[in-house]
């Protein structure tokens, strides 16, 4: 895994944190349309570089970044030394492309960590393994965060770039004393290239209570970015978000979202056990823009308000909450809109997103006496709110009818004692097996497979559909001894979501006897994105196999191939699926009578994180075992 479970003692002050300040901030700022802007319009390099002639952020202030950062209630500062334009925010002796180097001649970073480390503020610093500035970078063509047309002056040579920028992480972590971290941005190649593992031990020797995200490929904690996860919980995580919806760095015409939705998705992250990383992007004079400044202190509002609910607390999984309606068939339905829970020492925290419809709530699994029940937060003044226990949960009874106000409301259940609860149990999809035929095909579809292990991000393996590629086709080639008419086109169900080798689709399979089957796999990537290598293991063996191209047109008029043999009935390298994918033989392996697993993973992806999707295996009986 890249990132293992649990929770590391050096590492708690991460998880109970819950919430941090992120801050880009760079030469992009004065162009005013985020920190991409060099890429997405294509701005050449020796153009970009004269922006470092007039960069001088007058009116940057740390301690005023930090005062900001406490008013929010952020319990750590997250900021971009270096993004992947390549210019440093640090006095970096490896490049002359840094901020010491403009007019505004002092190092950012140093004055930032200086400031926290005054105003005891955890720091923690983003690194960009990517550099469009850098000449021995390799890019490419086609790879995301890759440029496609570097300069042609350039002189590729991974080794040397690899040493730079390892160089550079080890002048942060020794330059400046004490820092919380190492945010790396650079998921897009193998834990190989970056050294991934050698980078997250050399951290560690400087700084061992410092966090390191996965991005690098190996880490403490994973990054999800602009979603937020449910599922992640056992994990360190944190997801991140920009104020603005559309960039992170500065841009003059950004919208904004609301503080309604930025503090749920606060909430919704404590409530599954993870941080919240909440983005600000200053102008080019070094002052975050007032609209964003306002937005992070209402947030503060709330947190000061209620933060006891989110700081240092576990995720919790009662039931859903049941609210009393008055029909002819239910006293009580389902809480139409979303909540949460955590826990922390003797009291469990309920987290209403959404203002119940009636004004009695059920909340389930709470077994142990409850003492009292309070509506906190600044506009409620710890109302005490009446309720009842049985053996349902507890019954809030008499709500107010109008909320204070539309952000989330906070109700406080405490106990004398740990609060005793029964959690519910969380619905895992059933492992389907799939019965083996010593005599016939056997075809392993994409739904019935099960899934491990998480990608870059905390993504997961996934189902989704790949469109047909053409109007209608005839069936396969003798998949049927009686004649079939053409079909209509059909979408492929295949799974999608690969990133890392540590990803697996795994089919179970029950086998009336052992036998020896011949492993087909149908899958498929466009030609763009061809390279990778699939990994199949059956029984005791290991296969191997390219990534199919997937084929876009064919004639849906013309007569299947005739097999030479009719063991080859099942034609390797046939169009099997409307949706382009290929058959390929991944290798013969003697399967054992009874359950079985075949898994399939990523043995190489291309640029590290290109794979393709698998729509599914096929068991071809070559004999059977007596």
């Amino acid at each position: 895994m890249i990132v293992e479970k649990g929770i590391r003692e050096e590492l708690r002050w991460f998880y109970e944190a819950r919430f941090g300040m992120f801050v880009h901030f760079g030469l992009y700022a004065m162009i005013g349309r985020g920190e991409w802007v060099m890429y997405h319009e294509n701005i050449p390099r020796s153009e970009y570089v004269k922006l470092a002639d007039s960069f001088d952020p007058s009116r940057f202030n740390a301690d005023e970044w930090v005062k900001l950062a406490e008013d929010a209630g952020a319990r750590y500062i997250t900021v971009t030394a270096k993004h992947h334009d390549g210019f440093c925010l640090f006095d970096s002796a490896l490049t002359d492309f840094k901020i010491t180097n403009t007019p505004f001649g002092r190092d950012l970073i140093g004055e930032l960590i200086a400031a926290c480390q005054r105003r005891d503020m955890r720091i923690i610093l983003y690194y960009s393994q990517p550099d469009w500035n850098h000449p021995n970078y390799v890019h490419n063509s086609g790879a995301f965060k890759d440029l496609p047309c570097p300069p042609k002056e350039d002189r590729p040579d991974w080794p040397a770039y690899v040493r730079y920028y390892i160089g550079q992480v080890e002048e942060l972590c020794t330059k400046y004393g004490k820092i919380d971290g190492i945010w790396f941005d650079g998921s897009h190649k193998t834990v190989e290239e970056w050294k991934g593992r050698e980078v997250y031990e050399l951290i560690k020797r400087y700084q061992p209570h410092a966090v390191v995200n996965e991005r690098a490929r190996y880490g403490d904690f994973f990054t999800p970015e602009r979603w937020l996860p449910d599922d992640l919980t056992g994990y360190m995580f944190e997801a991140c978000e920009s104020v603005s919806p559309v960039a992170w760095g500065y841009r003059e015409d950004s919208s904004s979202f609301s503080v309604p939705h930025l503090v749920r998705s606060l909430v919704k992250m404590a409530a599954a056990g993870g941080n919240y990383l909440l983005n600000v992007g200053p102008a080019p004079d070094g002052t975050i823009p007032a609209k964003q400044a306002v937005v992070m202190r209402e947030i503060g509002k709330w947190m000061k308000a209620n933060g006891r609910a989110v700081y240092g607390t576990e995720p919790l999984m009662l039931g859903i909450p049941k609210v009393k309606v008055k029909n002819n068939r239910i006293d009580f339905a389902a809480l139409k809109g979303l909540y949460g829970y955590t826990a922390k020492e003797n009291s469990i925290y309920f987290h209403c997103m959404e203002w119940p419809e009636s004004d009695r709530l059920i909340i389930p699994g709470i077994t142990g006496k409850v003492r009292e029940v309070r509506l906190i937060g600044a506009g409620d003044g710890n109302k005490n709110i009446e309720f009842r226990q049985d053996e349902a949960g507890i019954e809030l009874v008499d709500l107010p009818c109008i909320p204070s106000d539309a952000l989330v409301k906070i109700f406080e259940i405490l106990f004398d004692q740990k609060p005793e609860v029964q959690e519910r149990v969380k619905e895992e999809k059933p492992i389907v097996i799939t019965a083996a035929a010593p005599d016939m095909i056997t075809v392993l579809n994409a739904g019935s497979a099960h899934f491990e292990g998480y990608g870059v991000k905390g993504t997961k393996l996934v189902l989704s559909e790949t469109p047909a590629q053409g109007k209608a086709r005839l069936p396969a080639p003798n998949v049927s001894a009686l004649p079939q008419p053409a079909q209509a086109a059909k979408p492929a169900v295949c799974i999608t979501g690969w990133w890392v080798p540590e990803q697996k689709a795994i089919w179970r399979v029950n086998c009336e006897k052992a036998g020896i089957y011949d492993v087909f796999i149908s899958a498929g990537a466009p030609e763009a994105d061809s390279g990778a290598v699939i990994r199949v293991k059956a029984g005791e063996k290991v296969f191997t196999v390219d990534m199919p191209v997937i084929i876009k047109k064919w004639d849906v008029t013309a007569e299947p191939e005739k097999p030479e043999r009719e063991e080859d009935s099942l034609l390797e390298g046939s169009v099997m699926s409307d949706a382009g994918f290929s058959i390929v033989k991944a290798g013969t392996a003697e399967l054992p009578a009874g359950i079985s697993d075949i898994i399939v993973s990523p043995e190489k992806l291309k640029w590290g994180y290109i794979f393709g999707k698998v729509e599914k295996l096929i068991l071809k009986p070559r004999s059977r075992k007596q």
